[in-house]
């Protein structure tokens, strides 16, 4: 089978969507179909096409006009030129996925019921583009406030002409169905999977405990994500900082515009010297073998990838409980209470703390929690099943055509 995969980026761009893009077509590649990426060219040094281990890549022009004067018609003129780029290089496949509304929605225009196209949608955007830009600068917020409009309605449209909607957790189908008042038989709920190979359990990386200045008799606390408003670093400090141990670090790896405010609060809590900024790093499985604990404290996640990777590696974790409408996460869909990890009061540093303090003080827990996590990795997030999945599912679409 034939399948366009499609985003706006993809590698040398990094992100929970490129490397759901590059693992299913990897194991599409493995089952012998023939998957094609499409993208634009996000980096001007881009070719239009080329191969990546394998995997042919279509890139498409950026497609954007100069934010002044032209801001609040980028959406729109940005599909109305993908059509023409879509009706010559993707007319030939048997199936679109897309992860990205302006592309599922120029497919939906462009082929209008004749391929089947199974958006795999992330969030809803406008509802994101808020949550992302809120501490940024006023030009910023101008610009994705004038987009909005033309954001709800291209995403809306997008769902209403793909065959089916694919979504990562029970959570973000709830979201999107109230948000756009659409009935959830449109949707359809497929975890992705985590790569077994990559991460997995292992020994204490003692180089990085080196270049981290930590020694090696120490317990790890370690959060993975971008530093932005809706990763809630701050309440995991805030709980940080009442771990009475003091043989206890914080890791945090990743870069974003909160970090400036995160430092401060560290510095003003008096946490610096057990406290860890690394910023963006590609050997994040090392720092999985150091972690004794992984925490992700988000209060807006459609799913939390992080969470495989450091169940995967054996490191049990600690969610917020999901508190609709207030906290969207899907952590109750990954965490299992009291077997893999703990789910902590969206509200409560103390709870979090407490959590916390739980797994870092009994060795055998840990262990336990650990070796269940792996376990259901391997039983229930593999790419080959995410993937399995989706191929059934464009099975059954073509089936009706």
């Amino acid at each position: 089978m034939k399948i366009q995969l499609q985003n706006i980026t993809f590698y040398p761009s990094t992100g929970g969507i490129e490397n759901y893009l590059y693992y299913a077509s990897k194991a599409l590649l493995k089952m012998g179909h023939e998957p094609t990426i499409l993208c634009s060219q996000h980096q001007p040094d881009l070719s239009t096409k080329g191969v990546y281990e394998d995997i042919k890549l279509i890139r498409h022009p950026s497609y954007l006009l100069p934010l002044i004067p032209f801001a609040p018609i980028n959406p729109i003129y940005y599909v109305k030129k993908l059509q023409k780029f879509l009706e010559h290089n993707s007319a030939d496949c048997d199936v679109i996925w897309s992860r990205f509304l302006y592309e599922a929605y120029a497919s939906g225009k462009t082929f209008k019921g004749g391929i089947p196209i199974i958006f795999i949608q992330a969030a809803i955007a406008t509802s994101l583009s808020k949550i992302v830009y809120a501490k940024s600068r006023v030009v910023s917020k101008i610009y994705v406030k004038s987009i909005y409009p033309q954001q709800y309605f291209i995403e809306k449209r997008a769902i209403e002409m793909s065959d089916i909607v694919v979504v990562l957790s029970h959570s973000r189908m709830r979201e999107i169905c109230n948000f756009y008042n659409l009935s959830a038989k449109k949707f359809k709920v497929i975890p992705p999977g985590v790569d077994l190979e990559i991460f997995k359990p292992s020994k204490k990386d003692n180089s990085l405990l080196k270049e981290l200045s930590l020694p090696n008799n120490n317990r790890i606390i370690l959060t993975v994500g971008r530093l932005s408003h809706e990763k809630n670093l701050a309440m995991l400090i805030k709980a940080f900082s009442k771990i009475t141990s003091n043989n206890t670090y914080l890791v945090i790896v990743g870069d974003g515009q909160e970090r400036p405010y995160l430092e401060l609060m560290v510095k003003r809590l008096k946490l610096t010297n057990k406290t860890r900024f690394v910023g963006n790093r590609r050997d994040v499985r090392r720092f999985y073998s150091i972690a004794d604990v992984f925490i992700l404290p988000s209060t807006y996640e459609g799913f939390g990838q992080v969470f495989l990777e450091a169940m995967a590696s054996g490191v049990p974790c600690i969610g917020l409980r999901q508190d609709y409408p207030n906290i969207l996460v899907a952590c109750d869909e990954i965490i299992r209470e009291g077997k893999t990890g703990y789910l902590a009061d969206p509200y409560s540093t103390n709870d979090l703390a407490n959590k916390i303090e739980t797994l870092i003080f009994d060795d055998d827990l840990r262990d336990k929690l650990g070796f269940n996590s792996r376990r259901i990795c391997e039983e229930e997030y593999t790419w080959d099943k995410c993937v399995e999945s989706l191929l059934e599912l464009s099975s059954t679409i073509l089936n009706k055509r």
